[in-house]
């Protein structure tokens, strides 16, 4: 979500540049927080000169607020609004937040004559500076604004009901995860067993609520209910209740690691995406590796391990290509990675970019193995997973309190996402800062690779 919000912030100042003479109101506290008192105050006196562009308009009373990423002057006594979204693609939500805007500017007196939903143009590919009019797509919406402006104050009263409550009590339901993920899960969750219906392996949201409604929800209620479950999730369900050993099918393991040939070459890419490219030659969105990690096992037993870390001021793209291509060399040795259709894809779009390196990352690709077939496959569970077979959920069921197998050590970067932002976030740090966050990326990553040698040689020894 930080993401998220990160991006908005960006492409909404970029927006600002589709109009001449645009005015920005927005104002920081002290801490961090915004002014709402005073980006209203200056919205005022802005309207008040015919401005004739401000950008995060603020309108406070009659019971409403909202700030407006752009709100346009037409000079007639009437106002336009500009809402600007990071998405390539309209969805219902943008439409609710628009219709609220236009009701709480109106009830503050201001007259608005069109509506326009400003989204990322997704094929849009920078060459030189941000070209911004072609960077955004811009849709006058007011023909399909109604059905959403009648549902303004019928929600609005919903909304000032629940606040007035002294406790908010509303139970699980499908609107905790749509259209976003709500902050307050955790709060009402808090009632649910440690395992129960949600951590259920593979099982569709709207069926994991349908059972909740039927007080199917914990493990035990699961095997009372005797409702039907997968093979895995019975096997998940099983282990746990009846705490039983890591259930290991040795001849499914075996096969598998008959496939991997030596030297393997253990990978993990990180990468970020931006809605506004920060390079030549990307695209809105685009996934662009700037770092990876790379342990190399011999069969004697040997380990190498190599790496690159991008310099996040300049475009390394093609730097971070061409060492990977020399890194892995062409001796048929498997390249294995966690949930390879990642790693894939990042090392197509590298031969896709540079044609000399197209040959050697090709075979690159060919060569790869996904060590997460192992769980997927069903061959290998631990009680501890969870339900989950990602690399942060098996490696603790694994190796629990292993002094070095841990990725809660790096309080700074414990995913990819806050690697991706630790990263974007560089550009703005001081020398000292910079050093730091760097050495915890390389860190990070390379437990990345770490995991998965480790892991690979606990499926060598339970077979």
């Amino acid at each position: 979500m930080e993401n998220l919000f990160q991006m908005g912030t960006e492409a909404g100042e970029v927006a600002h540049g589709l109009f001449d003479g645009i005015q920005n109101v927005k104002t920081l506290k002290k801490d961090g927080w915004p002014d709402i008192f005073q980006m209203c105050e200056k919205t005022k006196e802005l309207v008040s000169k015919d401005c004739s562009a401000i950008a995060e308009a603020s309108f406070s009373g009659k019971g409403v607020y909202c700030a407006v990423d752009i709100l346009k002057n037409n000079f007639d006594g009437t106002w336009d609004i500009y809402e600007v979204k990071t998405s390539s693609r309209r969805i219902p939500i943008y439409f609710h937040d628009i219709a609220f805007q236009k009701y709480c500017l109106e009830k503050n007196g201001i007259k608005i004559n069109k509506c326009h939903l400003v989204t990322i143009n997704g094929k849009y590919v920078r060459e030189g500076e941000i070209e911004v009019k072609k960077l955004f797509n811009i849709e006058n919406i007011c023909g399909v604004l109604e059905p959403f402006s009648e549902m303004v104050e019928e929600k609005l009263k919903k909304a000032q009901e629940v606040y007035a409550l002294d406790e908010v009590k509303i139970d699980l339901n499908e609107s905790c995860a749509s259209p976003y993920p709500c902050c307050f899960y955790k709060h009402c969750s808090a009632h649910l067993p440690k395992n129960n219906i949600f951590n259920l392996y593979r099982m569709t949201g709207q069926e994991k609520f349908e059972h909740y409604r039927k007080g199917i929800v914990s493990f035990e209620d699961i095997r009372e209910s005797k409702i039907s479950l997968s093979e895995k999730q019975a096997r998940q369900l099983d282990t746990t209740l009846d705490d039983l050993p890591p259930f290991v099918d040795k001849q499914g393991i075996k096969t598998f690691l008959e496939e991997i040939k030596f030297p393997i070459y253990f990978l993990d890419f990180e990468t970020y995406s931006s809605a506004v490219p920060f390079f030549d030659g990307q695209s809105p969105h685009q996934l662009v590796p700037f770092q990876y990690s790379l342990h190399i096992l011999q069969k004697c037993g040997t380990i190498e391990h190599k790496e690159f870390l991008a310099n996040e001021a300049k475009d390394e793209y093609k730097k971070l290509a061409e060492k990977l291509a020399k890194d892995i060399k062409t001796d048929g040795g498997s390249v294995v990675a966690y949930n390879k259709g990642f790693e894939m894809s990042c090392i197509k779009k590298m031969a896709d970019a540079f044609p000399k390196l197209e040959k050697k990352l090709h075979d690159a690709i060919f060569r790869m193995i996904d060590l997460l077939d192992v769980f997927q496959g069903g061959f290998y569970y631990n009680k501890e997973m969870g339900g989950s077979f990602s690399i942060k959920s098996v490696l603790p069921a694994l190796f629990p309190n292993h002094p070095v197998l841990d990725y809660h050590k790096n309080e700074e970067i414990k995913g990819g996402m806050s690697a991706s932002l630790a990263f974007v976030s560089l550009k703005n740090k001081t020398k000292t800062e910079r050093a730091r966050i760097r050495d915890n990326l390389l860190k990070y990553c390379h437990l990345d690779t770490l995991a998965m040698v480790e892991i690979y040689k606990e499926l060598c020894r339970v077979i």
